[in-house]
């Protein structure tokens, strides 16, 4: 059986996990947040994106048993739908291939070159996949997928 999907909603300012049986969860982190105040450059420093970290894992505080082992993520965000695998319908991108992007994402805080097609560039687009990777890891979503503005699933679920 499927694991029923929780609705990733981000705001401006917060982060709202939406379950199936009804529950949800506000974090006091967004993006917006993230990139008005940490985020001063694009790329980030490194010290930029250890202190977005940390405050996604801060607000994360307390939520780690939310039961969301095995259970998918569906997002409408423009921010996270630009990353690369998972605007399209039908697609979306694992635990593994969410890190890999933000490991792009550290390589470029470095002064790496990435290519744009690899990882759009913005600090709206950074801030986003901070949150993303924060909440597959530290509360055990395997997979996000990309949604309608009301949740729903678009294309086949995989």
């Amino acid at each position: 059986m499927t694991a029923p999907a929780v609705h990733l909603r981000l705001q401006p300012r917060s982060t709202r996990l939406e379950f199936g049986d009804g529950r949800t969860v506000t974090l006091a982190v967004g993006p917006r947040g993230l990139a008005d105040d940490v985020l001063r450059h694009d790329p980030p420093t490194p010290a930029e994106l250890e202190r977005a970290i940390d405050l996604v894992e801060d607000a994360l505080t307390g939520w780690r048993r939310l039961g969301a082992d095995a259970s998918r993520l569906v997002t409408a965000h423009a921010s996270l739908l630009a990353l690369p695998g998972l605007g399209a319908p039908g697609v979306g991108l694992d635990r593994d291939a969410v890190e890999r992007l933000f490991q792009r994402l550290a390589s470029r805080t470095l002064g790496t070159p990435i290519a744009a097609a690899e990882l759009p560039r913005g600090l709206d687009i950074a801030a986003a996949l901070i949150i993303l990777r924060e909440c597959m890891h530290h509360l055990g979503f395997d997979r996000v997928s990309a949604g309608d503005a009301q949740g729903a699933e678009r294309g086949p679920p995989r």
